[in-house]
């Protein structure tokens, strides 16, 4: 029960996220192709209720599944269930804004120096959004996005490696970082949708740039999980939307 408890608070800080970022999404979906198959509410209402309904189930197994592997969202824990002395640490805070900052940076330079060269299609294609749009899907990004690939599937392949190899030998580190690497090409994997609506189409080169901007900052995501929480890991996701979505645009 208690990891019920802890699956609905982080789906009802999933809606609070989709609601934020609604128009975002709003802005950036709207002139795209798929835009024109379904009408955009519409569209919209689905995807929260769909993301809502896989937000409780995974979560849920995630922290099932977490619970003897040292993965789990701690401070959350607490605040729910009363269970735990886990609170947030100033330089621990800070470690994952930092991280995120870094990772974000790296994206940012590749993407400038790198892929735009590759990609003329990547200005042609922007949509203008607001800045303050941009920076409120923070939540949406950092909590809902945390929960399916690090807590439900990161979780998942450490918890398989260790059902396959730790029942002599325990966990081992390989394990976590094969976890985290693993999640991390899911992550990068789960933005080629996105990628396919606003470009129509994806090439070589923006798979390639899809997977390794977004992969490079699963794995500062991955690492905060597993060494500091989730509750970290949301933190750091969330500065890096903040400048990549919002600040920037």
């Amino acid at each position: 029960m208690r990891h019920v408890k802890l699956a609905g608070f982080l789906t009802i800080l999933c809606l609070v996220g989709m609601l934020a970022a609604i128009p975002y999404l709003a802005a950036v979906l709207g002139g795209t192709p798929a835009a024109a198959k379904l009408p955009l509410p519409v569209g919209i209402t689905v995807t929260i209720i769909q993301q809502l309904i896989m937000a409780f189930i995974l979560g849920w197994l995630g922290f099932i599944m977490g619970e003897k592997l040292g993965l789990d969202a701690p401070i959350f824990r607490r605040w729910v269930t009363g269970t735990g002395n886990a609170q947030f640490q100033k330089k621990d805070v800070w470690q994952a804004l930092i991280s995120g900052f870094v990772g974000t940076l790296v994206v940012i330079i590749l993407e400038m120096f790198v892929f735009q060269p590759l990609l003329p299609e990547i200005s042609s294609k922007s949509h203008p959004v607001p800045h303050w749009a941009g920076i409120l899907t923070f939540l949406q990004g950092g909590v809902f996005e945390e929960v399916l690939v690090r807590l439900f599937f990161m979780t998942l392949i450490v918890w398989i490696l260790y059902k396959l190899f730790g029942k002599t030998s325990g966990r081992k580190v390989w394990m976590y970082w094969t976890g985290i690497i693993a999640a991390a090409i899911l992550f990068g994997v789960s933005h080629l949708p996105a990628a396919q609506q606003i470009f129509g189409f994806i090439t070589p080169i923006l798979f390639i740039r899809t997977i390794v901007s977004n992969g490079l900052l699963g794995i500062v995501f991955g690492y905060l999980y597993w060494k500091k929480g989730l509750e970290y890991a949301m933190i750091s996701h969330a500065i890096g939307d903040i400048i990549l979505h919002g600040i920037l645009g």
